[in-house]
């Protein structure tokens, strides 16, 4: 005669625990969607600003103080991206020393898109020789939290710039395409919404060998407006 092993039993009610468990998961899941008729599936999330993101592309971004002398989309390595020349006006232009600015811009193209090597596009299709890198942090408004950007010092043959880029996104902005993660995935979790972003590159003519510190007021001034701009005008809700 053959014993049972006392194991065997306990173990097959905990298997049939498990299923019954995990049914009670999945139907606590699905249920909402079966009664509402709203599945995950069908309607993948996505971002709310893409028309005004596409209007961006083509027109760029109007800054308070500051003229838009030329406005033109470019391609840089297969990519569509926005780019504006301004000048100092009024207050601005009569406080003397201010030259003019370019700003590129890269607004995400559609609801799939990610931040990925917007950079190293820049650096490649410019030829530039990186000399100086740091980076400026600075609170913005409540509602739009900190922004980061890299700072760097650079040139090439034709000409030496400092430049100003991060990623610009609803409520911060970082040079690091991860944090922009981060921020999607929170936003995906409490309202099921995508974060939109736009890749941003302030571009300031600076003699060569120019001293970066003298640029950096400029600079953080440009970063909050266009941060706010975009806050304002293009990633409301």
């Amino acid at each position: 005669m053959t014993k049972s092993h006392g194991w065997q039993v306990p173990i097959a009610w905990f298997k049939l625990a498990l299923v019954i468990g995990l049914a009670g998961l999945a139907a606590i899941a699905i249920l909402p969607a079966y009664f509402t008729g709203q599945w995950p599936w069908v309607n993948p999330p996505q971002v709310a600003q893409m028309e005004r993101l596409q209007t961006l592309q083509q027109e760029g971004l109007p800054l308070p103080g500051w003229q838009m002398t030329d406005h033109q989309p470019v391609t840089i390595n297969r990519q569509a991206w926005s780019l504006a020349e301004y000048q100092a006006e009024g207050d601005r232009r009569q406080a003397g020393g201010l030259p003019s600015v370019a700003v590129l811009l890269r607004p995400q193209p559609w609801h799939s898109d990610q931040p990925q090597i917007e950079w190293l596009d820049l650096q490649g299709v410019q030829a530039w020789q990186i000399e100086q890198s740091q980076s400026l942090r600075m609170p913005l408004t409540p509602t739009s939290g900190t922004i980061q950007a890299r700072w760097l010092q650079a040139q090439n043959d034709h000409q030496s710039l400092a430049v100003a880029q991060w990623y610009a996104w609803p409520r911060g902005g970082h040079p690091a395409p991860s944090r922009w993660f981060w921020a999607n995935m929170r936003s995906q979790l409490s309202d099921r919404r995508l974060t939109p972003w736009v890749a941003v590159a302030v571009l300031i003519p600076t003699p060569p060998q120019a001293d970066l510190d003298a640029y950096e007021p400029l600079a953080r001034d440009l970063i909050q407006q266009i941060q706010q701009q975009l806050v304002s005008t293009v990633f409301q809700y």
